[in-house]
């Protein structure tokens, strides 16, 4: 059995549609950064934190609450928005989201939604699975299993993803 869980049509349509009007928008307030997993990486995306160390960092926060609702959250560790950019050359390195905590607990973990399908996904070291970025899709892991960004080199300017780290209840 795999560690590693993907769930296609996540939310229903309604849902999906509401928070993509929120979020994929020229509105939504992106920030750059110039590294993504390490510094001096000099992989440029654009962020927001939603959520970081026990406090909502955004007034949109809440707007994801159906995805909160569909998920085993017991307490939430960081939630923000990544996008990043086309790139015919750049490989992410692998990495964990928490390098700070050194449990192998399986109750602590990492999501990924994926907000528009593209060429791009999710690679994990362990056993070099590639989860393609599916528009709705949602992959849930272990928070010790490393993974990198699949930067997508067609479609959209940018691969858009939810990035969760969190307790799961038992």
């Amino acid at each position: 059995m795999s560690d590693i869980q993907i769930i296609d049509n996540f939310l229903p349509e309604k849902e999906f549609n509401n928070i993509l009007d929120v979020f994929i928008t020229k509105g939504f307030p992106w920030y750059i950064a110039d590294i993504s997993d390490y510094n001096n990486d000099k992989n440029t995306q654009l962020f927001h934190i939603l959520y970081n160390n026990n406090v909502p960092f955004s007034d949109y926060f809440n707007k994801l609450q159906p995805i909160y609702n569909k998920l085993n959250i017991f307490s939430l560790y960081k939630v923000r928005m990544i996008a990043t950019m086309k790139s015919e050359d750049k490989k992410n390195l692998y990495h964990t989201d928490l390098e700070f905590l050194n449990s192998k607990n399986n109750n602590v973990k990492t999501a990924v939604y994926y907000f528009n399908s593209n060429d791009g996904g999710t690679e994990f070291e362990h056993n070099e699975q590639i989860v393609e970025s599916v528009s709705n899709r949602m992959v849930i892991f272990p928070h010790h299993l490393k993974h990198r960004t699949v930067k997508h080199t067609k479609g959209d300017p940018f691969r858009y993803v939810l990035n969760l780290n969190y307790v799961e209840l038992n």
